[in-house]
């Protein structure tokens, strides 16, 4: 064991004071030990006292030295992500080109904004609007940072000058990142059974800009002969939703629609009771069922988000990371926009297209698109 200075000083004096006992008086010689031994005693009380303070002293400039790395390293790391979202926007203008009523929309794209805010660190402000053209004008004109277009809508905007990139097209489960449009009559109507029966009849399509509510039906219908443009009576219902349900209310002798709005949400919603398939086997309570499926598309890419490509690009990463890596299924049921029943058959969505997850995207998927519309000729292509 280590023996202290001031122990052995202690053991110094007792031995110096049995040695005057020993030499003097012996009740001086007591008293003179006492003495002796009680400065002793003090004296490493003192210096105990001393070296405790001096480690205290030690220790407090040891966290104080602590605290000051921990500040100058949280200051650089503070100076760094500053530099990082240097030219990063103060807010972020988002809008969504139409596929249903718009409440239903704002209600499915909340979590969406949400998370994007949470993470980014940013407002968004986000629009819905009420048709194709308008998202497609602002983007090119740059009055909106980031949009969720639909595949030809954004066919149509890169084509016609808007300087975007696309960053995450959405997924449901392990599905394909793809779609249907479906040509749709009344499920009694003997007369319709196939696209060629559209001919001359009052047809509901989308919009103008729309993938499977337009482009897709007017080579369909072109394959049959069928000019889109006068060779039927079409009408532009302004969204998914509101085709499909002008068909069935009979507004419409037939029309198209993405394939899910017809089979899934509209039912889902209660707004229809149910549809038969003549194509596949998507038959849903076939015995009730308003509408029925005469016509499908080739597959069709999803729909993609795209941002303006001037953004710097740790921007434009930061909201592709958020996309592909934090809004999904798992990160839907923490945060409470679905539950645990929903989650566990796979229903977890909160993306229009049934999306649970997103996936890097890149242009040319959207190759197939600018084909169709090389093949169609469409003016519609071009703005």
């Amino acid at each position: 064991m280590r023996t202290t200075p001031w122990r052995t000083l202690l053991a110094l004096l007792a031995v110096l004071s049995l040695v005057a006992a020993a030499c003097g008086d012996s009740d001086d010689a007591d008293d003179a030990g006492d003495a002796a031994t009680e400065s002793a005693e003090e004296a490493v009380d003192d210096g105990e006292d001393a070296v405790s303070d001096a480690a205290d002293a030690a220790g407090e400039a040891v966290e104080e030295t602590e605290e000051a790395a921990a500040e100058a390293a949280a200051a650089v790391e503070g100076a760094a992500d500053a530099a990082d979202r240097e030219g990063w926007p103060s807010e972020l203008r988002f809008a969504v080109v139409p596929s249903q009523e718009e409440q239903q929309q704002s209600d499915q794209y909340q979590p969406v904004l949400d998370i994007l805010e949470a993470e980014l660190g940013s407002p968004i402000e986000c629009s819905f609007a009420t048709d194709y053209a308008g998202v497609i004008e602002a983007m090119i004109a740059g009055n909106l940072d980031m949009a969720q277009f639909g595949p030809f809508s954004y066919v149509i905007a890169t084509g016609n000058g808007a300087d975007i990139v696309p960053i995450a097209i959405g997924q449901e489960g392990d599905a394909p990142a793809s779609y249907r449009s479906y040509g749709i009559t009344q499920a009694g109507n003997e007369e319709i059974t196939s696209l060629a029966d559209f001919a001359a009849r009052n047809v509901c399509f989308v919009d103008p800009g729309s993938t499977s509510g337009f482009l897709f039906p007017s080579a369909g219908l072109l394959g049959e002969g069928i000019d889109p443009e006068t060779g039927v009576s079409g009408t532009f219902a302004g969204g998914h939703d509101a085709s499909a349900l002008s068909v069935a209310n009979g507004t419409c002798e037939a029309g198209f629609a993405y394939d899910s709005m017809v089979t899934a949400r509209l039912i889902g919603e209660g707004d229809l009771t149910g549809v038969v398939d003549t194509i596949e086997d998507e038959t849903v309570n076939e015995a009730d069922a308003e509408l029925k499926i005469v016509w499908q598309s080739p597959p069709l890419p999803n729909s993609p988000v795209a941002i303006q490509a001037g953004f710097p690009q740790t921007f434009i990463d930061a909201v592709t990371d958020v996309y592909v890596n934090e809004l999904n299924a798992d990160r839907f049921l923490a945060e409470g926009y679905c539950t645990q029943e929903q989650y566990d058959a796979g229903e977890c969505s909160i993306a229009e297209e049934g999306a649970t997850q997103y996936l890097p995207v890149t242009n040319d998927l959207y190759d197939g698109i600018r084909f169709v519309c090389e093949q169609t000729g469409s003016a519609r292509c071009e703005g």
